[in-house]
């Protein structure tokens, strides 16, 4: 739902996986403007190619550039039990991408003067608290102060449920809450946010969400593959969601309940229907050059109106990912280039922007570095016998962090003991895991140990 998602991965089993990638690529033709396609298109294989390697890249690649799609291929599984193959086809969770389509839907509502967006929010939920202090274009620019939901932990506990959630329901979780800053005077990224604004929606167009985007978006781009609730999709080309997929292991986890992202990460799509999108906002489709200029207008922290704004190489790149368990996405375009890079993987990868990042640098010449199998450090038994000891997590369990024949292992309660790595001082992590652990230790504080898998973030004192 947002740009990283703290989030709890689950266990794991034994499964033998190979990378492979299947082709369907556009026919195009070679060497335009100077453009050597087959030698981009060879390029830009062999970077996903470096992050699939490394576990991160799990899904569906689709470039365009100066009015060609010059790259579209898969990789890895789609279903690793059955094996099948991602493909073209494959559906996605595109997770905080959902956010420009509700920003869109607000832009498209405030060019039609059905409302504005420095509009309070209290003309649309009068007994919002400090609703007249805090207007529409707080919440489209994440500098509302509103707290954000995931911080609750019922609301964080039913998104592993397929119970429909009633909206009074869903505002509980953060609207009694206090702000975290004064409205308009910081930039904090928020879902509550973005969860009131699909509530203005249907105030003012009458209709549900869902409907609201599908008639004013989806319908008029053709986005014939594109919805709202994975977890009742019936499709073949439906991706299972994974925490985590190499050659050998593979952690299945569970989709998140869509009456609870909603307007902030519940639409599903496919790598073609989101090039469609592009080309939507491309040629102003949706809405006129002016308001789409306006919403990719950056407001505090490179944030605009559903989108993030960032200068790359000397151009405004304007870009949005997602990341959900088992689910994420990158949607990147220079439209003045002409250029857009749509990546979705139905795995938890914290790497996929960089990777989207490498692919633009190699489109537009620029130096750019492969990632590379991580390497353990040599550490001395001395640096390695001060992080042994017991650490107390939050919900009173216990890691432990033991010392043997010249290794550290960790340990959580009675569970098997695992051997960490180090990658450097004070940070460590498993073979075969996107596990990293790392210590804090000052002088006259408690020492800290904080342990990130996927999207979560564990952080215990020792005893």
């Amino acid at each position: 739902m947002q740009r990283q998602f703290h989030i709890l991965a689950l266990g794991c089993l034994l499964y033998l996986f190979s990378t492979f990638c299947s082709t369907s690529e556009a026919q195009t033709q070679a060497n335009f403007s100077g453009f050597d396609q087959e030698k981009k298109k060879e390029e830009i294989d062999s970077i996903i190619k470096a992050y699939a390697a490394i576990n991160k890249f799990n899904g569906t690649a689709l470039v365009h550039y100066q009015n060609k799609n010059i790259f579209e291929r898969s990789y890895g599984w789609q279903d690793a039990e059955k094996k099948i193959l991602n493909q073209d086809q494959s559906v996605y969770q595109i997770a905080s991408l959902t956010k420009s389509f509700t920003a869109l839907i607000i832009i498209k509502l405030n060019e039609e003067g059905k409302l504005s967006v420095k509009d309070p929010i209290s003309k649309f939920i009068p007994d919002y608290p400090r609703g007249n202090e805090i207007t529409i274009e707080h919440l489209l620019t994440h500098t509302s102060g509103i707290y954000e939901v995931l911080r609750n932990k019922e609301y964080f506990s039913l998104l592993h449920t397929g119970k429909s959630i009633p909206k009074d329901k869903e505002l509980s979780f953060f609207k009694n809450e206090p702000l975290d800053f004064e409205p308009g005077t910081q930039f904090s990224y928020t879902n509550s946010g973005y969860i009131l604004l699909g509530m203005i929606i249907e105030k003012v167009t009458g209709l549900s969400y869902e409907e609201a985007i599908r008639e004013i978006i989806l319908n008029p781009l053709k986005m014939t593959h594109t919805g709202f609730n994975y977890l009742a999709l019936k499709s073949p080309y439906k991706t299972v969601p994974y925490s985590y997929i190499s050659k050998t292991r593979r952690e299945k986890t569970e989709v998140w309940n869509s009456t609870l992202t909603g307007p902030a990460g519940q639409i599903y799509s496919t790598v073609e229907d989101l090039y469609n999108y592009y080309k939507g906002l491309r040629d102003y489709k949706i809405v006129s050059k002016e308001a789409f200029k306006k919403a990719t207008t950056p407001f505090l922290s490179g944030y605009g109106y559903g989108w993030f704004i960032d200068d790359l190489y000397g151009k405004k790149l304007i870009n949005h990912g997602g990341n959900i368990e088992g689910s994420t996405s990158y949607f990147a375009m220079l439209p003045e280039d002409d250029l857009c890079i749509i990546l979705l993987n139905n795995i938890t990868s914290k790497k996929l922007e960089k990777a989207g990042n490498t692919i633009l640098a190699a489109l537009l010449e620029q130096p750019y570095t492969l990632p590379q199998p991580q390497k353990e450090a040599v550490l001395s038994a001395d640096i390695l016998k001060k992080y042994v000891g017991d650490y107390k997590l939050a919900d009173d369990s216990l890691i432990h962090i033991l010392y043997e024949n010249g290794q550290l292992f960790i340990q959580n309660n009675k569970d098997p003991k695992v051997r960490m790595l180090a990658e450097k001082e004070d940070v460590f992590f498993l073979q075969d895991d996107d596990t990293e652990i790392s210590f804090i230790l000052k002088k006259g504080e408690k020492d800290v140990i904080t342990i990130k898998k996927g999207l979560s973030s564990k952080t215990a004192e020792k005893l």
